[in-house]
């Protein structure tokens, strides 16, 4: 895959989101700004979505047709859209669009540029520049998924790595720091797109780089993501004994994390007792984090709302047969939810916690409002081309329609699956 294909997926997906449209209303748009004789040549509008969902994940790019009526779509001229205008709009280290603070600038693509092709050595001002693109990165994903995301990181990580293979002197420490971060971020990216071997691999890079400069924090890290994957491959001994492996590591907000993270892990395994107990300790631990101990990756744990929801799945876990605890999941979760800035709640990682909700709710016999759940975290999944929180929605709704094989509420999900 080119940089240049990854990054124009990326705007398209991106300025489909400012404007709050799904992949449909943007198949739908096409024939309405296509002239007569365009509209007979489109393809059926389910084969649309299909070819529009590809250009977003970089399968192929826009042909001349797509091009013309993409700017027509969005209002913005074709060289705007699609970078044919300069050098600088496929730079590798910037997506054009979604940078609405410029906080990438031109300074920082020119001296990146020259730093990866070794017309200049790595100094502090290009571990500035790099930390400064990858903070922007982390919050693009929240914005558009991981999986457009990661097709910018996969092409940025062997260039980052390059660097690393080059760096001597006072500026190694600073510049392996950077490394660490942006292997931990392609990790997380490949747990979410569900390539759990991918995801290893990166983590396994970064808690090298990590254990090079002692940086305890990212090691601990790393062991709680290892710990998150084995949650999502089903490996529970796996997914406890990392969890507390990585509270050795960690302080503050992470730390808390690690807590609810292994109390999840003991009720997933059978143990309630002792993922009460643990459920305790977290909550302490979160009340008392203190904000200036978050590392910059770990900036969503500051997030309102963002530890109610983590008590709210470990007692979706506990409710699965105490109706007690899966109703205060019900809560929990809703509660959680609601407190989510709203830039927050159309978040991949937030659909993850709408299907938990989903669960609690068919666990409590409520129909209408685990359709809802799904419908919303499904529209999530769209928005956000993230084929493993469909997956799991499919899932739930496999469980839905056993246990309401003819409600036409659930039934009518279906559409929304696809």
């Amino acid at each position: 895959m080119s940089a240049d294909n990854a990054l124009i997926a990326a705007r398209l997906r991106a300025e489909r989101k400012k404007r709050r449209m799904t992949v449909q209303a943007v198949a739908e748009a096409f024939r309405d700004h296509a002239t007569e004789r365009e509209r007979r040549r489109l393809p059926k509008l389910k084969d649309l979505c299909r070819t529009i969902r590809g250009h977003e994940a970089a399968e192929h790019p826009p042909g001349p047709r797509y091009r013309m009526l993409y700017a027509a779509v969005y209002d913005m001229s074709e060289d705007d859209l699609f970078g044919d205008d300069g050098e600088a709009q496929s730079s590798p280290w910037r997506v054009p669009g979604v940078n609405p603070n410029d906080r990438v600038t031109p300074d920082d693509e020119e001296r990146l540029a020259l730093a990866t092709v070794r017309a200049t050595r790595p100094d502090s001002r290009v571990v500035e520049s790099l930390a400064t693109v990858l903070a922007e990165q982390r919050r693009l994903e929240d914005a558009v998924g991981s999986a457009p995301v990661l097709q910018v990181v996969e092409v940025q990580l062997p260039m980052v790595q390059r660097l690393v293979a080059e760096a001597r002197g006072p500026v190694r420490p600073g510049l392996v720091d950077v490394a660490a971060q942006w292997a931990q971020f392609s990790g997380w990216l490949n747990i979410a797109v569900g390539n759990a071997p991918a995801a290893r691999m990166s983590l396994d890079r970064a808690a090298e780089h990590a254990e090079e400069i002692g940086d305890a924090a990212m090691v601990g890290t790393v062991l709680s993501w290892k710990a998150y994957l084995a949650e999502r491959t089903g490996q529970i001994g796996p997914m406890v004994g990392m969890a507390r492996a990585a509270q050795r590591n960690r302080i503050g907000p992470g730390h808390a994390y690690d807590l609810f993270l292994e109390a999840r892990g003991r009720a997933l395994g059978g143990e309630p007792r002792e993922a009460e107990r643990l459920l305790g300790e977290a909550r302490t631990a979160a009340a008392d984090a203190e904000p200036e101990d978050a590392r910059p990756w770990e900036y969503y744990y500051l997030e309102p709302g963002f530890f109610t929801l983590e008590a709210g799945v470990t007692n979706v876990y506990l409710g699965r047969d105490d109706p007690q605890r899966n109703a205060q999941a019900v809560e929990l979760l809703t509660a959680g939810l609601a407190e989510l800035p709203t830039e927050m709640r159309g978040a991949e990682w937030a659909g993850e916690y709408i299907a938990h909700q989903a669960v609690a709710q068919l666990q409590a016999s409520e129909a209408e409002s685990a359709c809802a759940a799904v419908l919303e975290a499904a529209g999530i999944a769209h928005a956000t081309s993230s084929e493993s929180l469909l997956r799991r929605l499919r899932e739930i709704y496999g469980r839905m329609l056993r246990k309401w094989p003819t409600d036409p509420a659930v039934t009518g999900l279906l559409d929304a699956l696809r």
